[in-house]
């Protein structure tokens, strides 16, 4: 039913809660996972991450940022091989829910699993959520894994 799962990850105890479903829904399934993180373009002067830094202190900035993003992808994909699932990972630029709605159309993604952060209220509505965004434009099934499951 799902050949390929979607786990989008940027490390934190949230996303890392999903990712431990998300590897049970494809062992269940014998799917094959996907593993991306997701670089949001952030402004450092003129400067945005992706592109070539303008100074050795933006350079050292992305670096970081590129640095986190690939642990948080090594971390899933090696849960993955530990339980003996196919995954493939990947580092992408841009903003968060598109990047990930468009790897999902254009890899024939089948379920996209994702940690909320759970906030509720006010927060919700100033801060917004990628895992709302995605659930909202998916076409494929999304999963979403509270922080508290």
């Amino acid at each position: 039913m799902f050949d390929d799962v979607l786990i989008p990850t940027d490390g934190t105890d949230p996303a890392n809660k999903a990712a431990h479903k998300g590897i049970d829904l494809a062992a269940a399934h014998g799917s094959r996972v996907h593993v991306i993180s997701v670089v949001e373009p952030m402004s450092l002067g003129r400067f945005t991450a992706g592109a070539k830094p303008a100074s050795a202190e933006q350079g050292e900035v992305v670096e970081e940022l590129r640095a986190a993003a690939k642990a948080a992808i090594d971390s899933v994909t090696d849960m993955c091989k530990e339980r003996g699932i196919e995954a493939v990972g990947t580092l992408r630029y841009g903003k968060p829910e598109e990047v990930i709605l468009e790897y999902a159309e254009d890899e024939g993604i089948d379920a996209i699993v994702m940690g909320t952060h759970g906030r509720d209220g006010t927060k919700r509505l100033i801060v917004g959520s990628v895992t709302e965004k995605v659930v909202r434009r998916s076409s494929v099934p999304v999963v979403t894994v509270r922080p508290t499951e």
